[in-house]
């Protein structure tokens, strides 16, 4: 099984979840650039913040296995964990009303932060895999690189 369908696979777990909004794949296997090093990113956007039940629920369900778990830090609640087959998924979880303000924070105030620019690409590039219609909506908002923050960026950098 490749890492596209083994991530399909995972979101049809986290879908159940009445909380969980939009389920974006992120990252290299997303871009289409993933290699055998390559891991499963997939971001979980939720309408209340997720219980550890809510988030341990779908790695308990595969048998899976936690390398890393992290409590809401930075407006993240964040885990690491391997299926049995050995794949690794790095799952990042967010409010959806979080991700609406980072968007707004990048595209409207020009906030050049990297977590924050991070965040914006992921969507950006993202495959929606949930939630497609505030996918699509996220993904309207970051469509166009605006100008102000391009010279933002630029000034910062040189």
């Amino acid at each position: 099984m490749g890492l596209k369908e083994k991530a399909i696979e995972m979101s049809e777990i986290y879908r159940k979840n009445p909380k969980v909004e939009a389920i974006i794949l992120a990252g290299s296997v997303a871009r289409r650039l993933e290699d055998e090093h390559s891991d499963i990113e997939l971001h979980i956007l939720w309408s209340t913040p997720p219980e550890d039940e809510d988030r341990r629920a779908p790695i308990y369900h595969i048998d899976g296995k936690i390398l890393s778990y992290h409590p809401y830090e930075e407006e993240e609640w964040s885990e690491t964990y391997l299926t049995k087959e050995g794949i690794k998924l790095e799952i990042s979880n967010f409010l959806t009303e979080t991700v609406e303000k980072v968007i707004s924070d990048v595209v409207d105030q020009y906030d050049i932060s990297y977590e924050k620019q991070c965040i914006v690409s992921s969507i950006h590039d993202g495959v929606s895999f949930y939630g497609e219609g505030k996918v699509n909506e996220l993904k309207e908002k970051v469509a166009a690189y605006p100008d102000e923050l391009a010279k933002r960026m630029i000034s910062e950098n040189l």
